[in-house]
């Protein structure tokens, strides 16, 4: 054992770079490097955080489409709107994993979580009533739907981005 250090002997080291993987660098949390928004958390509550941020960034469009496609559909064809959303969510299969922002994947969070229900609902009960019922009944459920129409993705590697970028792990931990 070491001295106490974080990165003692009991750490599991990357074979291929020398630096401490993901698992090994987790055990280590609210060491040094941890940004002061992140101070009061739990390790339990940061993971989660990092967890949900990286499964949201890696279907973006996708998710942010939740409170979006809805009112869309009040406006637009609902095959033109659900075909835009895919063809969004396969450019940004492109760029996902080198590209992280904290700022707007919160803000993306906090837009998307309240509306997306009663965005749903209202546009839903407008299209029943003007006798569009298949547009109808994608705006009740796209805020399950929307989810489903995502190209899978690497969690874990947006996750370890994210982590990175928040001084949870340090700057060479790998997967």
């Amino acid at each position: 054992m070491g001295l106490g250090h974080p990165w003692d002997d009991t750490t599991q080291i990357h074979p291929t770079t020398g630096g401490p993987t993901l698992l090994a660098a987790r055990r280590h949390v609210g060491h040094e490097g941890t940004k002061t928004r992140f101070t009061n958390w739990t390790n339990a509550e940061i993971e989660r955080w990092l967890l949900l941020r990286a499964i949201e960034w890696s279907g973006f469009p996708a998710f942010v489409s939740q409170p979006l496609v809805p009112i869309m559909f009040l406006l637009f064809s609902w095959y033109c709107v659900i075909a835009t959303v895919i063809v969004l969510n396969i450019l940004w299969s492109r760029i996902r994993y080198s590209y992280v922002n904290i700022a707007v994947a919160t803000v993306a969070c906090r837009f998307v979580v309240l509306p997306k229900w009663p965005f749903a609902i209202g546009s839903a009960i407008y299209l029943f009533i003007h006798g569009q019922f298949v547009p109808g009944l994608i705006a009740l459920g796209w805020p399950l739907l929307a989810g489903y129409i995502t190209i899978p993705g690497k969690i874990g590697v947006i996750e370890l981005a994210f982590a990175k970028k928040i001084g949870y792990v340090p700057d060479d931990a790998e997967l």
